[in-house]
């Protein structure tokens, strides 16, 4: 199964979830709930380790960003966070360790080194 809606293409492959978000300027609360059940459905009550290609995004409000970090993370064995520059970088990793998500997190800007860092988790 593939989503491809306004907001993301997620889909399922060699046992990782890819989740590429389409340019967005400001994703909200309400974007981020329709966002995940998007992702559940494609997951169809299974967990996975998540590539998550954060690049086309230029703002999370606070709101959305706390979702996505905890309700949000529901059946997410781990998950590679792909960003587009060092400055985008700093400021997901500072977030990342203040929310001290339950499950592996890292931040990249390498796609193969995201990939290689979920594997472990398949």
């Amino acid at each position: 199964m593939v989503v491809d809606d306004k907001y993301a293409k997620i889909w399922i492959s060699d046992g990782i979830l890819f989740f590429v978000y389409k340019e967005i300027y400001e994703i909200d609360r309400q974007m981020a709930k329709y966002i995940v059940s998007q992702r559940l459905r494609v997951q169809n009550e299974k967990s996975f380790p998540i590539f998550c290609d954060f690049r086309a995004v230029t703002n999370a409000h606070k709101e959305a960003r706390d979702y996505l970090a905890l309700e949000g993370s529901y059946m997410t064995k781990a998950l590679a966070l792909l960003v587009k520059d060092e400055h985008s970088m700093a400021i997901t990793q500072l977030y990342v360790k203040t929310s001290k998500p339950d499950y592996p997190t890292k931040v990249f800007i390498d796609k193969e080194e995201a990939l290689s860092f979920l594997k472990d988790f398949k």
